[in-house]
């Protein structure tokens, strides 16, 4: 069972989430800041990461940052934003598996978290 690791600010968003992931069969954990998410990270060695990118406690490119530093080729991250001062570029130059903008299409997400952990 894939692991993923959902870290956003707005509660509602991380348990919608964590529900739609975890009735596809994935094992969810939650966060609600970067810190948080990190210690996350290094504890249950999540496959994936889908975090905001604008939270308080450090946001999604600092998790990010963080996360190449610690392993840079697990998890995969992928990013979302309502708005944010970093562009998609600069986020998949960082390592960002991929960028979304809100509101996400929950499905477009699975698709793409399926298609990144080769579970077609």
């Amino acid at each position: 069972m894939a692991k993923i690791l959902i870290v956003d600010d707005e509660i509602d968003i991380c348990e919608m989430m964590s529900f739609t992931f975890d009735s596809q069969g994935f094992e969810t954990f939650v966060a609600h800041d970067a810190a948080q998410a990190f210690e996350i990270v290094k504890a249950k060695d999540p496959d994936l990461v889908v975090s905001d990118i604008r939270m308080p406690k450090g946001g999604g490119m600092k998790l990010l940052e963080d996360i190449k530093k610690h392993n840079p080729k697990r998890p995969k991250v992928f990013l979302i934003t309502g708005y944010s001062d970093k562009t998609r570029e600069e986020a998949l130059a960082a390592g960002a598996e991929d960028v979304f903008a809100k509101p996400i299409k929950l499905q477009d997400l699975i698709d793409r978290v399926t298609k990144a952990l080769d579970l077609t």
